[in-house]
């Protein structure tokens, strides 16, 4: 399943919609022709879909962004380049939490 998809599902289930219909009626741009080729592969939500389901279900908007922008690359090299992107990010803010965590960590005094 695809990153658009995937999206869409969290973004039904949390709407507490039963059918892509109902998830249709919530964009002006989207229709069923949409969602199938979505289903399918072969289209992708836009940026402006993609913020928008991202800020209803509480994802963060750009990890979602920079998943969306790894489903829509041209070729495998681009998507790699994303995807190492991502990684990076990633890393730098479980550096970044932990040493916040051993900054903010109580010291004992082993001489007391």
């Amino acid at each position: 399943m695809n990153f658009s998809y995937e999206l869409i599902e969290k973004y039904k289930n949390f709407m507490g919609y039963s059918q892509d219909k109902q998830v249709i009626s919530d964009f002006e741009e989207f229709n069923s022709g949409n969602m199938s080729q979505i289903k399918k592969g072969t289209r992708h939500l836009t940026a402006n879909q993609c913020i928008f389901m991202a800020n209803t279900i509480g994802m963060d908007q750009k990890e979602a962004l920079l998943k969306l922008a790894i489903e829509k690359s041209k070729s495998k090299e681009e998507g790699q380049i994303w995807s190492d992107i991502v990684k990076k990010i990633s890393a730098a803010c479980v550096a970044l939490t932990l040493v916040a965590g051993l900054a903010n960590a109580p010291t004992e005094d082993a001489f007391a």
